[in-house]
């Protein structure tokens, strides 16, 4: 423990040695793994902070807030490099570093990450975004239960909008090979797509959680995945090819909003 309020968002760096979380305490904080130790400082910020993401190389910390838009840090030194003004929900770092998305006021935007400027706007009534493993797309899931599939270089929409879900969808990745992409919403489902195609494939997997699925992690083997159950407080482990469950259900001591594998895909981390 080191925050004073809900952590909202958790991530791993590269290392593997060190992760970062996000608080409604308005700070980020980094800490050792091996020994659970705060490192360093934590990260003042002038709001609540919602979402966090770590640069492929490990060298930048991208955070977004409630309502003082997103701050990336320098994350050797702990200083701000770039501000950036609106709302951010959620954000993620492109496999190059090159660029971030976030959604922000329910908008899909793209930013430079080493000068903070805004190349692309697309999209409407986002609430998540990931990015391809290439990099050339993004995918985001909407209010409305939709997915779809936008092309970076053009901003336009390559596959749907997608209706599945029957309610929000809160998360959304890729496998690592690009072929799949895989959702999760608040009916409490997780679907299984065709990156190319859009279509759904095999039936969707309901997890049991009670109520929404508010987070979804996937292992870089692609074989399995990890799911944060919201106000239920269990973080669940699945089998992406038998659609079952994997051991027990790890509880936590309140709501879970994120959930994320190690880069040896070996531990999770999650918050509460």
């Amino acid at each position: 423990k080191g925050h004073t309020s809900w952590v909202r968002s958790v991530a791993y760096f590269p290392d593997g040695q060190h992760i970062a979380s996000a608080s409604r305490d308005k700070t980020v904080i980094i800490w050792d793994v091996e020994s659970g130790r705060q490192d360093g400082q934590p990260l003042p910020h002038d709001f609540a902070v919602k979402s966090i993401a770590i640069s492929p190389d490990g060298r930048r910390i991208a955070s977004g807030m409630d309502e003082g838009g997103m701050v990336i840090w320098d994350a050797l030194t702990r200083k701000v490099v770039h501000e950036i003004g609106g709302v951010v929900d959620r954000l993620a770092y492109s496999p190059d570093g090159r660029w971030i998305a976030t959604n922000s006021e329910r908008v899909v935007r793209l930013w430079d990450a080493d000068t903070g400027r805004e190349p692309l706007e697309c999209g409407g009534d986002v609430l998540c975004v990931a990015f391809s493993p290439d990099g050339s797309q993004i995918a985001t899931g909407s209010e409305y239960g939709c997915f779809q599939v936008i092309e970076i270089s053009t901003g336009e929409s390559v596959v749907g909008p997608i209706q599945g879900h029957t309610y929000w969808v809160q998360s959304v990745v890729y496998s690592l090979d690009g072929r799949l992409i895989v959702t999760a919403s608040d009916d409490g489902s997780i679907r299984v797509w065709d990156s190319k195609t859009g279509i759904q494939v095999g039936k969707p997997m309901l997890p049991g959680h009670r109520g929404w699925v508010n987070w979804i992690s996937i292992t870089t083997d692609g074989r399995r995945i990890a799911t944060a159950g919201g106000y239920d407080g269990t973080v669940r482990v699945w089998d992406l090819g038998t659609r079952l469950q994997i051991g027990d259900s790890f509880h936590t001591d309140g709501w879970v909003y994120s959930v994320a594998f190690s880069p040896d895909d070996r531990y999770l981390i999650s918050d509460s």
